[in-house]
């Protein structure tokens, strides 16, 4: 009989305190990257002060997600041979604070540039910090079995962060107007729902950095650098003879995880969801307001070059426009409960006294304006035309409310289940790692039931189960994301010591998070436009198409996987 092996210490103090690191790290390198989504759009809006259903808003976001990419795989490997290089402990504090710090350098960005810098900064942490982490993880916990508990279970928290991240919001929508403003000048929202939710990106660098001085540094890696045998990492070694099959496949497999993820389960609460047939009342109220929101956001466009040279040529004219256009929307919204027959008589009593306040003000504006431009009426009149479709796009917005929230509130619920399903692939995962499974029998144990699940979320449910529709998600999910903890767990196992991180970062940065996120722009862009259009019907078809080409290439690839040597110290 083969002798059981001998059992592990439990762990101590400084044990935990790691964990308690790599669970917060985890926890928020996705919290960070879900904020993108959720303020995109309102933050571009705000900055270039156009409306949100603006073609120049829509296209800014694009760009934004395609740079963060970019930047994450590029600097991602560089972070990687930084870590490499200098050691996992301080890489992975640098990266934290990166990412925490500059959510708040973008929060208070008034240009375009500073805020695209500031959030691909941010991708660019949470690139680096990942791989970091995972390497530091498999170095402190080098016993077999343990290690595989650490990394599994570790990871999960990745999942609760975007749960914890849709709460956080939420909760933002309902209470920024009482914040306390923040030292944003005109004309920008000092109180602005988008800001104070990149703010949160903050959270994790208070008890990091408490913690961060008791926990210690690789073992593994720093008895080597001290001896003198820890070599240079050089990049060119991963597609040496040795290493070259290893990195093109773990490589190849991240972006098949990645693909199916932003070429199918990102764009479901968005692009597919409004589709559903349960949402089609919803829709076609929606559709009319839209055409004529497009209409007038081209004469939007086409008032602008008159009021710029107005502009020009009255010195504090757009400074007072701003401040009127922010006037009308707080006139606005404070108007909106006497829509709502609850409103009690006390309540619309206040309201009315509030409107009359800012009635006042705006008759003060309207007083400066007039006297701004005596002598060029034309400018006052390239104000008011521009007033005038800015009203006009408001009042669109209004009447776009109650669908649009129906819509965007059944895209949170399917974000939900979906990020649900995450967390139960990786605890799934993080169980199945203990059972005596080989590593590429374990991966295909999650890509196979994909080539059903996706085909049969996206194609079947979608069309004649809606109300069943979240299931399916929560299954794709479920498969999809415990391919990620699956990489996380395996990538330190199969590259030597002194590359362990550069390997690590060219698969998840290069692989998944450069390459593997470009599915997003092919389904979106490519493939449903030749299947018919960009309607929700022709997403979902090319995101099925996509999702099963993705697992059906990973399935593939899998049976090239090398089997990683029971040690990594077995790695020279």
């Amino acid at each position: 009989m083969k002798p059981l092996p001998p059992a592990l210490p439990p762990l101590d103090r400084t044990a935990w305190l790691v964990l308690l690191v790599a669970s917060i790290g985890f926890l928020f390198d996705t919290y960070e990257l879900l904020l993108l989504p959720l303020i995109a759009a309102p933050a571009i809006s705000e900055i270039l002060q156009l409306p949100t259903s603006h073609p120049d808003v829509t296209t800014w976001v694009g760009r934004l997600l395609w740079m963060a990419a970019l930047c994450g795989g590029v600097f991602g490997l560089i972070g990687g041979w930084l870590t490499d290089r200098f050691g996992r402990k301080t890489v992975l504090a640098a990266s934290i604070a990166l990412y925490s710090l500059s959510p708040v350098a973008a929060a208070l960005s008034t240009s375009l540039a500073g805020f695209i810098f500031f959030r691909c900064a941010t991708f660019v942490g949470v690139c680096v910090e990942f791989v970091a982490a995972i390497t530091w993880l498999a170095e402190l916990f080098p016993e077999k079995g343990r290690k595989e508990k650490v990394l599994g279970w570790t990871q999960a928290f990745a999942s609760i962060g975007g749960l914890f991240v849709t709460v956080v919001n939420g909760w933002i929508l309902n209470h920024a107007a009482s914040l306390p403003a923040l030292p944003i000048g005109e004309p920008f929202n000092a109180h602005a729902d988008w800001r104070y939710t990149l703010i949160t990106g903050l959270l994790p660098a208070l008890p990091i950095a408490l913690l961060l001085p008791f926990v210690p540094e690789s073992r593994a890696w720093q008895q080597r650098r001290a001896a003198g045998t820890l070599k240079r990492a050089h990049l060119s070694e991963l597609f040496s003879p040795a290493l070259r099959r290893t990195t093109w496949i773990t490589a190849a497999l991240s972006a098949c995880a990645y693909g199916v993820a932003f070429g199918a389960l990102q764009l479901t609460p968005t692009r597919i969801v409004p589709g559903l047939s349960t949402l089609a009342s919803a829709q076609q109220s929606l559709r009319p307001l839209q055409v004529e929101a497009s209409e007038l956001n081209k004469q939007l466009d086409g008032v602008r070059p008159d009021f710029d040279n107005a502009a020009t040529a009255v010195p504090g004219l757009r400074e007072l426009a701003d401040q009127r256009a922010k006037l009308r929307v707080a006139m606005r919204a404070a108007a909106k409960p006497l829509s709502n027959t609850n409103t009690t008589t006390e309540v619309r009593a206040t309201i009315t006294t509030k409107l009359s306040a800012l009635t006042n003000q705006f008759t003060q504006l309207d007083t400066q304006l007039t006297d701004l431009t005596a002598a060029r009426l034309e400018a006052r009149s390239a104000v008011l035309a521009r007033e005038k479709i800015l009203g006009q796009l408001g009042a669109n917005r209004a009447k776009q409310e109650a669908p649009d929230t129906l819509i965007k509130t059944r895209g949170k619920d399917i974000q939900f289940w979906q990020e649900l399903g995450g967390l139960a692939g990786r605890i799934a995962l993080a169980l199945l790692l203990a059972a005596a499974i080989t590593r590429g029998n374990l991966l295909r144990l999650f890509q196979a039931p994909g080539l059903l699940v996706l085909p049969l979320t996206y194609l079947w449910l979608f069309n004649a189960q809606p109300e069943l529709f979240q299931w399916g998600i929560f299954l794709a999910g479920f498969l999809t994301v415990a391919q990620f903890s699956y990489m996380g767990e395996y990538l330190p196992k199969v590259f030597p010591i002194h590359l362990r991180a550069t390997g690590g970062s060219f698969a998840t940065n290069v692989g998944g998070r450069m390459i593997g996120t470009s599915m997003a722009f092919f389904t979106t862009n490519l493939l449903a436009p030749a299947l018919g259009g960009t309607a929700p019907a022709f997403i979902a078809k090319a995101a099925a198409i996509v999702g099963i080409a993705m697992f059906a290439l990973g399935f593939f690839l899998s049976f090239f996987l090398p089997e990683p040597s029971s040690e990594p110290s077995s790695h020279p």
